[in-house]
C-alpha cells in the first residue's frame, strides 16, 4: 500500500504570509495552476481513495486530482483540517507582534508548550493526526494507493505519526504548496519514499 500526501495549492494568505489556520481561504490563480499540475502528475497512479480536508483550499486541490479519477471514492474529513491558531489567524507577523506581543513572545519561546488563545494545543494536534492516520491506514490494503490532501502544519503531525517521531521533532518537517510526500507500507512498517517533492511545478519547483 502507498500513501501519497499532498499539501494544498497556494492561497493569497500564503502569498501574503498570513496565518490561515482554519479560516476557509480559497486557492488563488497560482494555487489553481499548482493543483492542475499535481493532478496531472498523479493521473496514472490509480488511487483507490482520495481523502481531503474539508477546507476549500485542500478540497479544491483534491478535486483537481480526482478529475483524473472520476470513479474513485472522495472523502472529506475535518480530521485533516489545518491546525487552529486561535487569535493569530488572519494576521501576518507584524500584526501579531503589534496586537499580541506577549502571546507572540511566548509562542516563539515555547512552540511545544504554548499556543495562542483559542488555538489547538500540540497534544490536540497530535491526537487528531493520530486519528487521521488510523482512518487512512484502515482504508487501504496491499497494492492500493491512497491520496491525502491536507495542510502544512497538520501534515507535520501526520508524518511525524507515521514515522514515530516525537512531537518536538515534527518542526523539522516542511511541506510546500502541492508538494508530494510518499509512504509505502512494507514488512517493517511505513517507509518514507519521497518528501516535499514539487518537480511537477517545472521551473517553479522548490529545488528543481
Amino acid at each position: 500500500m502507498r500513501v501519497l500526501l499532498v499539501r494544498h495549492g497556494q492561497t493569497q494568505y500564503n502569498a501574503d504570509r498570513r496565518v490561515q489556520g482554519q479560516i476557509d481561504i480559497p486557492l488563488n490563480d497560482i494555487g489553481r495552476w499548482q493543483a492542475e499540475r499535481i493532478g496531472a502528475r498523479l493521473a496514472n497512479y490509480g488511487p483507490t481513495t482520495i481523502f481531503s480536508s474539508d477546507l476549500a483550499r485542500a478540497a479544491d486541490t483534491a478535486r483537481a486530482i480526482a478529475a483524473h479519477h472520476p470513479s474513485t471514492p472522495f472523502v472529506e474529513s475535518d480530521l485533516l483540517r489545518e491546525v487552529g491558531y486561535g487569535v493569530f489567524e488572519g494576521m501576518e507577523g507584524d500584526e501579531i507582534v503589534n496586537r499580541y506581543p506577549e502571546e507572540f513572545r511566548l509562542w516563539q519561546e515555547d512552540r511545544y508548550g504554548y499556543m495562542p488563545p483559542g488555538a489547538e494545543t500540540i497534544e490536540e494536534q497530535r491526537a487528531r493526526a493520530e486519528r487521521a492516520a488510523q482512518l487512512i491506514l484502515e482504508r487501504g490494503t496491499e497494492g492500493e494507493t491512497i491520496v491525502v490532501v491536507s495542510h502544512g502544519a497538520i501534515m507535520r503531525s501526520l508524518v511525524a505519526t507515521f514515522l514515530g517521531l516525537e512531537v518536538t521533532q515534527q518542526s523539522l518537517l516542511h511541506f510546500d504548496n502541492t508538494s508530494l510526500t510518499a509512504f509505502e507500507r512494507t514488512t517493517r512498517g511505513l517507509q518514507l519514499r519521497l518528501s516535499n517533492c514539487t518537480a511537477h511545478l517545472g521551473d517553479q519547483a522548490i529545488f528543481p
